[in-house]
């Protein structure tokens, strides 16, 4: 058996609970191991429950499992929120100043006075979750070089002396477990790996990673949570590249400056999370009228209104795909990790360019966050798309120009593609409004030629089905005929695939399908999977099922839909449970079922 450990600190927002996450987790990369981190916290600025949940494993990992191995509480209130999942052979390090816990049978309890230490003999509060790492490297032996590489990292920017207290704290934590407990749990973090050639990103920063190397030029800001860390990450990189962040006053003006870059021919991008998406819809249907290349990232949060802004959900998918006035050609990506943040993003500029129209990437709360460790990207061997820019040279017979007017929506190409026109141009002069046009972009209101652009821009959506879909579709499908066939997207399909895992090790027949572009629908491809099995699932985190149902208007399916909706990704267990009741329940062939279905009075299980 290999190794799998799960590490999980919790304690109040502002006591550096994340950042003892992400230490644990550059050092388990250090170390050559496979690590995910999940990370949660309230939306207040200070105070509320925040934590962290690191997986370690020398194989890969989709998710950071069911539960937690280890459990380090800085305050009472983190012990409340997770005593219910304190099982047998678990470990429980704990603040002995702030609290002492209930008889757990079978948990190793390890009091540790952390916040004692911190006023007492570090003189530091801020100390205390350092000095947490330092109990957990002495207590697992996990490499404290790795740590102090991390500190010094995180901490040299402010100076010789910061880092130098944090490497006491460190040290302060090592010696109190030498001096003052014994060992009983059996964890031990194992020797280190061969080094692997890997990066280490939140999904956040993969996005603003992948819209660099994709070429984006222009980022327009406007803070929002959970997105507002992608221009945090991206506006050193864009700036190197030559290019420019302009902070908006809303996301409405975002929108407008982004698509005004795009017009003047730079590849832009913008980010926002529901909110923002609502107040941005008259611009994308302008986008979609205009056929102007843009990129928006919506980091999906809970909804409606301001909901819970720091949580996770799948619910804006139906405003990613039905939302405008009148109808335009779309493309709809969502990842499934963080790695996929990264290419997905590249992707999504590559979309965007060849077809001239919107390009959503629908990431959320949780996978914004979430940190992993993938291969280096060989950014030399990534394919990027530039659009197609008019240039009276490549257009001797001048197909593109009449009566000496640009055709900028010119009717006679078979995919409804056109070249883009840089202003300045004096062979490429048109104009850009929300009116419907004429080929040399003249407003008129005629039915020939609405009927005439209508289609020629949805024409757009046939060439990338015939030669795009495809790859975005993950087959997962070792048996002819499986007894069920499981659908999902995004952060959930990450979940589903260890939940497949171990049923499939069981003897369970399913196959799998973790789509990647969710708008347009490949029917034909969905029809042939769905014929491979008995019956088709589709666990997803929001009330009503939006894939599923989108499946059901699209394709001939009907879907068994599994929907979790309290803030937080399905885990592992819940995937699981679900496809284990269908498999007990052979009869159930379509309908929707909750967490109250499968799990009764422990419908609400999550990851605290």
């Amino acid at each position: 058996m290999g190794f799998d450990l799960v590490i999980k600190v919790g304690g109040e927002g502002g006591e550096g609970v994340i950042s003892a996450g992400d230490f644990l987790t550059e050092a388990a990369a250090r170390a050559g191991y496979e690590v995910v981190n999940f990370k949660s916290f309230p939306a207040e600025i200070k105070g509320g429950y925040a934590q962290s949940i690191v997986r370690i494993s020398d194989i890969k990992r989709y998710s950071t499992g069911d539960g937690f191995d280890i459990l380090c509480c800085f305050n009472r209130e983190a012990y409340e929120f997770n005593r219910k999942h304190l099982k047998e052979g678990c470990v429980l390090i704990y603040d002995s100043s702030d609290f002492e816990p209930e008889e757990h049978e079978g948990v190793y309890l390890y009091p540790v006075p952390l916040s004692e230490l911190a006023r007492d003999v570090m003189k530091a509060y801020i100390t205390k979750n350092v000095i947490a790492l330092g109990v957990l490297c002495e207590l697992f032996k996990i490499p404290d070089q790795s740590i102090k590489d991390s500190i010094r990292a995180k901490f040299l920017r402010k100076g010789e002396e910061i880092v130098a207290m944090n490497y006491r704290a460190l040290e302060t934590g090592i010696n109190y477990v030498r001096e003052n407990l014994k060992k009983t749990d059996p964890y031990i973090f194992p020797p280190p790996l061969e080094p692997k050639d890997v990066v280490i990103m939140e999904g956040n920063q993969a996005v603003a990673k992948g819209a660099v190397v994709a070429g984006c030029k222009f980022y327009a800001a406007y803070p929002i949570t959970p997105a507002t860390t992608v221009g945090n990450y991206i506006v050193e990189d864009l700036i190197k590249a030559g290019g420019w962040l302009y902070q908006a006053e809303d996301e409405i003006a975002s929108l407008g400056m982004a698509l005004g870059a795009s017009f003047a021919g730079v590849k832009a991008m913008t980010a926002t999370s529901g909110p923002g998406l609502c107040l941005m819809t008259e611009f994308l249907s302008y986008a979609g009228m205009t056929e102007l290349p843009i990129v928006v990232v919506d980091v999906q949060r809970v909804g409606p209104a301001t909901g819970m802004p720091t949580k996770h959900e799948q619910g804006d998918l139906y405003h990613a795909v039905y939302g405008g006035h009148g109808e335009y050609p779309k493309a709809v990506l969502a990842p499934t990790n963080v790695e996929e943040c990264f290419y997905l993003t590249v992707e999504a500029f590559n979309l965007a360019e060849k077809y001239q129209m919107p390009v959503f990437l629908l990431s959320d709360a949780s996978l914004s966050l979430r940190t992993e460790a993938f291969p280096t990207p060989k950014v030399e061997n990534i394919k990027v798309i530039n659009r197609w820019v008019y240039r009276r040279e490549d257009d001797p017979e001048g197909r593109f120009i009449r009566n000496d007017r640009f055709l900028r929506y010119a009717l006679f190409t078979e995919d409804g593609i056109t070249p883009v026109g840089i202003p300045g141009d004096p062979n490429a002069i048109h104009a850009i409004t929300g009116l419907e046009h004429q080929e040399n972009s003249d407003p008129r209101n005629r039915p020939d030629i609405r009927t005439l652009q209508m289609e020629k821009r949805m024409r757009k959506l046939e060439k990338l089905l015939k030669e795009d879909a495809e790859r975005f579709y993950e087959f997962d499908c070792p048996y002819e005929q499986a007894d069920i066939g499981i659908i999902t997207w995004g952060l959930t399909a990450s979940v589903a695939k260890e939940a497949v895992e171990r049923l499939r090790s069981r003897g369970a027949r399913i196959n799998a399908l973790y789509m990647k572009l969710l708008w347009p629908v490949r029917a034909d491809l969905i029809e042939s999977f769905a014929r491979s099995c008995g019956r088709i699932a589709v666990p997803e985190t929001n009330w009503s099922g939006q894939l599923a149902s989108i499946l059901k208007q699209e394709t001939h399916l009907r879907p068994i839909t599994f929907n979790i909706y309290r803030g937080e990704p399905l885990i592992p267990k819940e995937v699981e449970a679900f496809l284990e009741f269908l498999i007990e329940n052979p009869e159930v062939r379509e309908g929707r079922f909750t967490a109250a279905d499968i799990f009764g009075e422990e419908r609400v299980y999550g990851l605290i």
